[in-house]
């Protein structure tokens, strides 16, 4: 089977107990986070050999990373440890939208280090590449270390580069993001994006409009999602198949679930899975990402999926 390698910057991770304000004496979970790690942790329920990279700190935050990520089941030979802190996330659940308010503490962190591995695994002479748009934007010179990563990559012939836009507004402004994701997609033949981010950057959500202004090519495969109204995926502006949200009962925390749809669809087509099928797939995922609290906690393992498409799922 195909594995998958994926980096990017593990945090450790602050969740208060309630809503409201985060202020003295409010009850916090520790726990991590980190888009690229949430997908390793989904791919590697699902039964997908994956390796993860990217660099932590010697320090509690650093330790418990790389103790979850064995833990799940997701290899660890690419993660490094240097001298600079691990980075952070806090959450406060306060604001007028269900999900909470983010903050990243990432100035001069470990992963502002970490250098892509230029000789890998024979184990990984096939292996995709998967990446999101926030690991390119949290420093300059790491964005140019992992881009020229990602030609070097496609120059190998190896098994593909995929993509997540990933947008944080929070990390740059909408001209950035465009200026780095264009690099970025150059070398890819898969991207996942949301509706909202394809409008925020360039007015569509077309791939054959995309195609037309150069920003995607022909043979690129473009994963679109668009929340409660589901997913679809497009080549050269050719429709390849879509699906509908996956009911949940009661949306717990929309956190993570961008991440384990992506790694839902990555996990079906491995498979050799149709695109209809690999996108019920990630929205499968997907689901009980927002259904249970945490960024990965809540996704499933392959033997609940496969009870879920078989239709022995039982609640009660």
């Amino acid at each position: 089977m195909t594995p998958v390698v994926t980096a990017g910057e593990p945090l450790g991770l602050l969740t208060p107990a309630t809503r409201g304000r985060v202020g003295v004496g409010s009850s916090m979970t520790f726990s991590m986070a980190g888009s690229e790690c949430n997908v390793a942790i989904a791919l590697a329920r699902l039964g997908i050999p994956v390796w993860f990279g990217g660099a932590v700190g010697n320090d509690p935050a650093g330790n418990a990373v790389i103790h979850t990520l064995r833990a799940e089941g997701v290899n660890v030979d690419l993660l490094n440890t240097n001298s600079h802190p691990t980075g952070l996330m806090m959450k406060e659940w306060f604001g007028l939208k269900p999900e909470p308010r983010v903050f990243y503490y990432c100035e001069n962190t470990a992963m502002h280090a970490w250098e892509p591995p230029l000789m890998l695994s024979p184990r990984l002479t096939t292996a995709r590449l998967h990446l999101s748009g926030i690991t390119l934007m949290i420093h300059s010179g790491l964005r140019e270390r992992m881009l020229d990563w990602m030609k070097a990559w496609v120059e190998a012939n190896r098994g593909g580069v995929s993509l997540d836009l990933n947008i944080r507004w929070r990390l740059g402004d909408a001209t950035k993001w465009r200026e780095t994701l264009q690099a970025a997609m150059a070398s890819t033949d898969l991207i996942f994006a949301s509706r909202s981010e394809l409008m925020a950057l360039w007015d569509t959500d077309d791939s054959a409009q995309l195609n037309a202004q150069g920003i995607l090519g022909t043979e690129q495969v473009l994963v679109v999602t668009d929340g409660d109204r589901g997913a679809w995926a497009e080549q050269g502006g050719h429709h390849l198949g879509e699906v509908p949200a996956w009911p949940v009962g009661q949306v717990t925390d929309v956190v993570g679930a961008g991440d384990g749809f992506a790694a839902g669809v990555l996990a079906g087509r491995i498979r050799g899975w149709s695109w209809p099928d690999s996108l019920k797939l990630g929205s499968i995922v997907g689901a009980f990402a927002v259904a249970h609290p945490g960024d990965w906690e809540g996704y499933p393992y392959w033997a609940e999926v496969a009870e879920i498409l078989d239709g022995r799922w039982l609640e009660r």
